[in-house]
């Protein structure tokens, strides 16, 4: 059988988008919006010779159907897509390949976890021995204490027996395993294709810069200058043209007061916080600036609770704070910021990282 599938002429919202080719013993990661990344896989999945993706079925009366039925149903429809007559096999060497007792068949769905659903799952696609399978993002359910190991011995087996795998998933660490690259779709669009590397330390859409902790902008980098819209906040380049720039969310000072000593530039602006949220150990604010011809909208970190230590403690300058500006302690912190709170920020320009659109 051809060691290369082409993905080529793939559906996504009615229009074809061109994901290269895929090598046998190797896997290509999708990331963006589910709807559109399922829609991906399953386009992917109705390539010849590929396996269908595993799917549960729903409604109170599925979790009393025996894991045997269900692998016997799958395998079926395996057959028809991939040509491997898989209905005959015995899975139970790809139940252990995956940590599962084959005794594990006369089990009812309802009866097992979220863990040993996804097993079952992967297993289930391996026995169907088809060369290239397509997976709905496959290690979802899985906890991170057995992900990790569960995620590893699937690369493992691909790079071994030399299958191919095109799946979905909207986690970084999924994607090491992503060999072949990795496809960024967003709002029905392919925003980029490449490795990881290249996916999240030069994003072009909101899922990988989100995921690896930044801020990006459209900017204009012309006559050395870099600048970002109509904000003030500039930095040197010796680049040309139209840029993307990232800023990372550690990357600005924040104060309540516009004077503040820590303020080492000019280039500090009035900012209004339009939102909260939790990520991670980190508490984090949403900055809508207050005039957008000085200033810049961005997700910045206002305090880590893993309490990463500074390189000069002050022991005025309480646990997991950030920007002493908006308060020396956690508690103080969260009494005076607020959505709807205004903030001074300084931005650190030499942090500004900008590369070509094109």
């Amino acid at each position: 059988m051809n060691d290369e599938l082409s993905l080529a002429g793939l559906q996504l919202d009615g229009r074809e988008i061109d994901l290269g080719r895929l090598r046998a013993g190797t896997m290509l990661g999708l990331m963006g919006s589910p709807d559109s990344t399922t829609s991906v896989v399953l386009s992917a999945a109705a390539l010849p010779h590929v396996a269908p993706p595993p799917r549960f079925p729903t409604g109170r009366r599925s979790g009393r159907l025996r894991v045997r039925s269900w692998m016997k149903s799958y395998l079926r429809e395996a057959d028809a897509g991939s040509g491997e007559a898989a209905s005959a096999a015995d899975p139970s060497a790809a139940l252990t390949s995956f940590g599962l007792r084959p005794d594990v068949l006369r089990s009812r769905l309802g009866d097992l976890d979220a863990t040993d659903r996804a097993r079952l799952a992967l297993a289930a696609a391996w026995a169907s021995g088809a060369k290239w399978l397509a997976l709905i993002d496959p290690f979802g359910s899985v906890p991170g204490h057995l992900r990790t190991g569960l995620r590893g011995r699937f690369a493992e087996l691909v790079a071994q027996e030399g299958r191919g795998v095109v799946f979905s998933s909207n986690s970084l660490t999924d994607h090491t395993i992503a060999e072949a690259g990795v496809a960024d779709i967003e709002k029905d669009q392919l925003v980029a294709l490449g490795s990881l590397e290249q996916i999240v330390t030069e994003p072009r859409g909101s899922l990988p810069a989100e995921l690896s902790g930044v801020n990006v902008y459209s900017g204009l980098a012309r006559k050395g200058w870099l600048s970002i819209g109509h904000s003030a906040v500039r930095a040197r380049t010796e680049l040309d043209g139209k840029v993307f720039v990232t800023l990372g969310w550690r990357a600005a000072l924040l104060s309540l007061d516009e004077h503040d000593p820590a303020f080492t530039s000019a280039t500090v602006f009035e900012a209004i916080v339009t939102g909260l949220r939790d990520r991670g150990s980190c508490l984090q604010a949403k900055l809508s600036p207050v005039d957008t011809e000085m200033g810049l909208a961005l997700d910045v970190d206002l305090a880590d609770l893993a309490g990463v230590p500074r390189t000069q403690p002050d022991p005025t300058i309480g646990f997991g704070v950030l920007h002493p500006g908006l308060g020396a302690t956690i508690s103080e912190l969260r009494t005076n910021v607020k959505v709807g709170t205004h903030v001074f920020v300084e931005v650190d320009t030499s942090a500004l990282h900008a590369y070509p659109v094109e």
